[in-house]
C-alpha cells in the first residue's frame, strides 16, 4: 500500500523562509535524486502529522503530488522540534521503478504466543532489533519482513537469517558475509 499526500512547490528557501512556513502551518521539505534537481516543496502541517502517524510512511514508498503531477518516494530524513515533536523539516528521495532501492523495513515478529518456549516454558520473546535494512526493486518492497518464531525454544535466539524473505528482495547485513547474521530476538525466561 502506498500511502498518497498532497504538496506544494515552494521558491523562497532558507531559515527565514522555512521560519515564515512552519508559522503558516506549512512544513518545508526537499525531494532530490534521480536524473532532476532537488525540488523544494512545502506539506500542510496537518496532513504530514496525519500521514506520518500512518504505520509505513517512514520506511514504504509514498505518493506526493506537487502541483498535479504524482511522483512515488522514499522518506529519508525526518527533523522534529526537540520539545513538541511536530515535523520540521523532511528530506524525500525520488525512486526509478527498474532500479533497485535500500531502506530500512520493520521486522514483525509473529506466533510467539503459540511457540513452545513462550507457552510451555514460560518463556518471554525479546525484540532486540525492530528494522532491518533490504535491497530490492520498488515495485516487491515489503511493508514488513516477517519472523516465524513458532518453532521457538526458551534460551532461543533468532538470527536475521531467520527472516522470510520475498523473492528479490536481499537483506543487507547478510550480503556482507555469514559473520553479519545478527541476533535480532530470543526467547529468555520471563522475569517475575
Amino acid at each position: 500500500m502506498t500511502l498518497s499526500i498532497n504538496a506544494v512547490a515552494r521558491t523562497q528557501e532558507g531559515k527565514g523562509a522555512s521560519r515564515r512556513l512552519r508559522n503558516e502551518g506549512l512544513v518545508p521539505a526537499v525531494i532530490y535524486g534521480g536524473d532532476v534537481a532537488p525540488q523544494s516543496i512545502s506539506f500542510k502541517d496537518n496532513e504530514l502529522l496525519k500521514a506520518v502517524s500512518t504505520p509505513g510512511f517512514l520506511t514504504g514508498l509514498v505518493e506526493v503530488s506537487v502541483e498535479g503531477k504524482a511522483q512515488k518516494l522514499l522518506v529519508k530524513a525526518l527533523q522534529r522540534h526537540p520539545a513538541t515533536g511536530d515535523v520540521m523539516h523532511m528530506d524525500l528521495q525520488r525512486i526509478q521503478e527498474d532500479k533497485p532501492i535500500t531502506t530500512r523495513i520493520p521486522l514483525s515478529f509473529i506466533n510467539a504466543a503459540q511457540s513452545e518456549g513462550v507457552s510451555k516454558q514460560g518463556g518471554r520473546l525479546t525484540v532486540e532489533t525492530k528494522l532491518a535494512e533490504v535491497r530490492c526493486l520498488p515495485a516487491i518492497l515489503p511493508e514488513a519482513l516477517i519472523v516465524d518464531v513458532i518453532d521457538g525454544q526458551i534460551d532461543q535466539i533468532f538470527h536475521l537469517s531467520d527472516v522470510t524473505l520475498p523473492e528479490g528482495v536481499e537483506l543487507i547485513s547478510l550480503l556482507k558475509g555469514e559473520d553479519h547474521n545478527q541476533p535480532i530476538g530470543r526467547i529468555g525466561k520471563a522475569k517475575r
